[in-house]
């Protein structure tokens, strides 16, 4: 009996280790993780850019989540909540405050979204909770990368580092 015991013990905290390290957000392939907006815009030649924004939102594995914007002099959080995932393709945004769009706190916010790859997310969700308005944006992962200069030389050397 005491062995069955330690057995349990064992495979329960084998299981919560392999479930905690499938959270960390760096090597998420799900909706956790940390996005970044992108707007992209067809130029009059036909041309597409990709213009990066302050915006960034922080799927968390627990089932919470935050938005939050960077302005020249700061970065606020301007929307958390919840969310429930209801299917592979919609969720539910449960509010808890929002406050570029205060009418929208403490309400249901329904979300349609695609991966389109693993670091690449589509999302439409209804501005006027009724579902006739929806805005689609397309939202980025934030990789685990080494920091690089606007002329893309890495800022710091890989394995220079003393931990």
């Amino acid at each position: 009996m005491k062995h069955i015991l330690v057995l349990l013990i064992v495979v329960f905290s084998v299981k919560l280790s392999a479930q905690t390290e499938q959270n960390h957000i760096p090597i998420s392939k799900s909706i956790v993780g940390i996005w970044r907006l992108i707007d992209e815009r067809k130029l009059t030649n036909g041309e597409s850019i990709r213009i990066l924004t302050g915006d960034y939102k922080v799927i968390n594995a627990d089932g919470t989540y935050y938005t939050f914007a960077t302005l020249p002099n700061e970065t606020i959080i301007v929307q958390y909540g919840s969310y429930e995932i209801e299917s592979d393709s919609t969720l539910v945004e449960h509010i808890i405050e929002n406050v570029l769009h205060p009418r929208l706190s403490g309400k249901d916010s329904p979300i349609k979204y695609n991966l389109i790859d693993e670091n690449t997310m589509s999302v439409a969700w209804s501005y006027n909770l009724e579902g006739k308005i929806w805005l689609n944006e397309k939202w980025i992962r934030l990789p685990l990368a080494v920091p690089r200069s606007a002329s893309g030389i890495n800022l710091v050397q890989p394995g220079t580092q003393k931990h």
